[in-house]
């Protein structure tokens, strides 16, 4: 576990001193968020519906973008090698990203629901509740994504082949967050969104399982 925070906390020092993926993220998000609330406004009923699309749609992206990074790093700089060079498994690798991408996405995530909010007029009261949902999809999405960004991340084209691997895997985890994030929104009691939460917590756990022990094999081979 030490060698998995190690690695999650240089990766997240280093992209705060760089500070040009988050920027390019941030400015991706702040830039969609906005041309989607001016193409869907500004009548409040249409905003309100497509709010948790939007916002799903939003963190997707964010999440694709950053698992790119924290691989492309990596090669750019040639250290994956010496990564994978260390005695011991390689599953730590895996865990380290996927908590590096979990550290930047949980605050970023929160900064989207607030924009969402101003902009979508998304009522907020049930924050807990709300966060709970990005946890629960944030982590799900990530898990796949860190998996498939490892392994293409010595392709050339890994780009443009993330999206096509990605998505149709994740599907489930973005329905079940929508769902969820709907359900809150529309005012329905804990109960009848719990089943959402606990369909997305039974696909972290598969994900994230799944991931852990196939990535060393992918790498290795």
């Amino acid at each position: 576990m030490r060698r998995v925070w190690l690695l999650a906390f240089r990766d997240l020092r280093l992209e705060m001193r760089d500070r040009f993926g988050l920027l390019s993220v941030s400015a991706f998000l702040g830039i969609m968020l906005f041309v989607m609330a001016l193409a869907l406004g500004p009548e409040e009923g249409p905003l309100r519906r497509a709010a948790p699309g939007v916002l799903w749609v939003a963190l997707a992206f964010m999440s694709t973008l950053l698992s790119t990074r924290a691989f492309a790093l990596e090669v750019e700089d040639g250290t994956l090698e010496d990564l994978l060079l260390a005695p011991g498994g390689k599953e730590w690798i895996y865990l380290g990203k996927l908590l590096f991408q979990m550290l930047l996405l949980l605050p970023m995530g929160v900064l989207a629901l607030l924009v969402v909010g101003g902009l979508f007029y998304l009522p907020l009261e049930r924050g807990f509740a709300l966060f709970l949902t990005l946890g629960l999809g944030m982590l799900g999405y990530a898990s796949v994504a860190t998996f498939y960004a490892g392994l293409l991340s010595r392709l050339r084209g890994r780009e443009v082949l993330l999206p096509l691997l990605l998505f149709s895997l994740v599907v489930p985890v973005v329905l079940s967050a929508v769902r969820a994030t709907v359900g809150l929104l529309e005012g329905l009691p804990g109960d009848e969104v719990a089943g959402w939460w606990r369909l997305l917590l039974v696909f972290d756990v598969v994900y994230l399982t799944t991931s852990t022990l196939l990535f060393p094999l992918v790498m290795e081979g």
